[in-house]
């Protein structure tokens, strides 16, 4: 397979991982934020409680996505070329993304659920856990193989082999 070719298909997968983590962020959110909570299960009709929790989780979604896209791909494109694989890396990195991702545009944050503000510190922990949660699942998709696209040494060293009648 071609380095073209393999470098393709890394980037799809780094795509469809993030998606993937911005959609368990999302969901996360969902739950720990309040905007569903275990009493709307039986209050509301099945229908109804389904269309708001999957627009809710991709509205969610949506806006974790455009909020730490590019954060979230310059770290990646790191970790991709330092070859890291390890879970503790990607979940410290989704913590910080979501930390500077929250801490900047500190507006004053509503639940849906209640309609009570909800503590800045609590938004905080909220938009970290859902960090860890999302980069956790990109690392589980994608992050696990990082590198591995690229040649390795032994290619690399194998390619540029002194010619002996020289």
């Amino acid at each position: 397979m071609s380095d073209i070719l393999r470098l393709l298909i890394r980037m799809i997968s780094i795509t469809l991982g993030f998606f993937a983590g911005c959609l368990a962020a999302g969901l996360a959110y969902a739950f720990l934020a309040r905007l569903v909570v275990p009493d709307d299960f039986g209050r509301f009709s099945e229908l109804e409680l389904t269309v708001t929790l999957v627009v809710g989780v991709f509205g969610v979604a949506s806006l974790f996505a455009r909020a730490v896209l590019l954060p979230a791909f310059a770290v990646i494109a790191v970790f991709e070329f330092w070859r890291r694989r390890d879970w503790l890396s990607y979940a410290l990195a989704g913590a910080v993304i979501a930390l500077m991702a929250t801490a900047f545009p500190m507006a004053t944050a509503i639940s849906g659920a209640t309609g009570a503000a909800i503590d800045p510190a609590r938004m905080i922990a909220i938009h970290m856990a859902c960090g860890i949660i999302g980069a956790s699942i990109y690392w589980l998709f994608t992050g696990r193989s990082a590198g591995r696209w690229l040649p390795s040494e032994r290619r690399k060293s194998a390619a540029v082999v002194p010619n002996p009648e020289s």
